[in-house]
């Protein structure tokens, strides 16, 4: 009898054994995921757009980074999955991008176990030089402008829906630094989005010794904006030179006004 209850303890200890060794081994399986072949896999390539393509991947599903293509190449994301946010139904990433000078960081955080799709951004930090700005929004218009500069962001928390494409929060600060357009060139301009409901609002604001610059861009979720400009100097010899492309209310004062769609 003791013979069998040996036997049975032994039994029970070696499936145990067992049982914790596959956990592991699944575990380790699961930790070690090449991105590359997950990438690979069609259930993944369905769900991207003809034109992205994600290679070359290297790195692990919790650890690595691929090069973004769409297809003219918008550079590489590196990222950092936490796997104790999972557990708790949240899918939360440390990512960062960089294309030559260019680069950002900040984290994403979308639920798993939710109806709604809603892929929140915080403490987005970094800048993009304005040329490639231009040349990864493929705008009309604005492929031909001759550009110069570096958009800074600071601290953007951005919250969208992908399927509505509007923003449920917008907050932070964006920062142009060596704006020169057309031969003209800018001071610092300092831009605060302010979001109510369906209209976006980005505060502008600038200046230099002699002059202010202020006014804001409105946006609103129906495709239509309407932005109004406003430069005051203190004197006429303080005017600066590029006002000249508004319109003069005095010697002092220029305004631009002007509304269409996006």
């Amino acid at each position: 009898m003791f013979k069998k209850i040996i036997d049975t303890i032994s039994f029970k200890w070696f499936f145990g054994l067992m049982a914790l060794f596959i956990l592991a081994l699944f575990v380790s399986i699961i930790y070690h995921l090449p991105v590359s072949w997950l990438l690979a896999q069609p259930s993944i390539q369905n769900q991207l757009p003809d034109s992205v393509t994600l290679s070359p991947s290297s790195g692990t599903v919790w650890q690595g980074s691929t090069h973004v293509s769409t297809p003219q190449p918008i550079g590489n994301v590196s990222w950092d999955l936490s796997f104790w946010a999972l557990l708790m139904g949240q899918a939360s990433v440390e990512t960062q991008w960089q294309k030559e000078q260019s680069h950002l960081s900040g984290e994403l955080n979308a639920p798993l176990f939710s109806e709604t799709s809603a892929l929140n951004v915080s403490h987005l930090n970094g800048k993009i030089d304005l040329p490639l700005l231009v040349q990864l929004l493929n705008a009309p218009g604005l492929n031909d402008l001759p550009v110069e500069g570096v958009l800074k962001l600071k601290q953007i928390n951005l919250s969208i829906d992908p399927q509505v494409q509007w923003p449920s929060v917008f907050t932070g600060n964006l920062i142009l630094n060596n704006l020169s357009v057309l031969g003209n060139t800018f001071p610092k301009i300092l831009i605060t989005p302010k979001l109510k409901g369906d209209q976006l609002t980005f505060n502008i604001t600038g200046g230099e010794s002699g002059w202010t610059l202020s006014g804001h861009l409105e946006v609103l979720k129906n495709r239509q904006y309407t932005i109004a400009l406003k430069v005051t100097a203190q004197s006429q010899a303080t005017m600066p030179d590029w006002a000249g492309l508004l319109r003069q209310q005095s010697p002092t004062v220029a305004v631009l006004n002007n509304n269409g769609r996006w």
